[in-house]
């Protein structure tokens, strides 16, 4: 197509016709940022796709669980990702890309909560301090008009619901179990320490014996 050469028409019309020039050059500037932004927002997606199967497949992941943030500052969260225990991750990704990226993992049943505004916290065996840091904090959000609380979590392959959490505040570490055993045995830690290999990925199974009050793991 032949260019429009302003310069040889009248002056009310190079008026108009700088205008539909100035309009093309937005236009294809505007369409160039989207593109751009499209591009970011794909790399952004397959690196958060990339992120979340990295800790969904990481060994020392113990729970998995989802925390609907809908009305929570972003003051407050990102106080909520600097007071987590050592060993807890919190990430905010899509629920279609969670979705995908629990496919054929043992926290698969974790899409039960894929509706709404989630963040995805992962939990090794440090959960009783990571569980009970998040209701501290979601006490003080609740004063300030902030109802947030999970939506459920995956323990050993099995989904808990919201009413089913509580336990988790007083489930013992790996290491609080060697030490029970221990004590329980007049053995020292070591000794039995390769008896409890399967702690981690066995420790969910009583889980709804705690809640039951039909276990003594969370004894003193």
């Amino acid at each position: 197509m032949t260019p429009i050469r302003c310069a040889t028409l009248s002056s009310r019309t190079t008026s108009k016709c700088n205008t539909l020039q100035n309009s093309s050059f937005r236009g294809g500037k505007a369409r160039r940022e989207l593109v751009i932004q499209m591009a970011a927002t794909k790399e952004k997606k397959n690196a958060d796709l990339v992120r979340l199967t990295d800790l969904l497949n990481a060994q020392e992941t113990m729970v998995v669980a989802a925390v609907n943030y809908k009305g929570l500052s972003v003051k407050n969260m990102i106080k909520f990702r600097r007071e987590l225990p050592d060993g807890a991750t919190l990430m905010i990704a899509k629920n279609t890309l969670m979705r995908k990226a629990s496919e054929n993992t043992k926290f698969s049943t974790i899409s039960e909560c894929s509706k709404g505004m989630n963040a995805w916290l992962f939990v090794d065996e440090n959960v009783a301090p990571t569980f009970k840091k998040f209701r501290s904090l979601a006490k003080d959000w609740k004063k300030e008009g902030a109802e947030i609380d999970f939506t459920g979590a995956v323990l050993d392959e099995k989904f808990l619901s919201p009413s089913e959490l509580k336990p988790l505040e007083s489930l013992p570490t790996k290491m609080d179990l060697i030490q029970k055993i221990a004590v329980g045995l007049k053995q020292v830690p070591t000794k039995v320490a390769r008896g409890t290999k399967q702690i981690p990925s066995r420790i969910g199974y009583g889980v709804r014996a705690i809640a039951n009050s039909e276990s003594d793991l969370i004894s003193e």
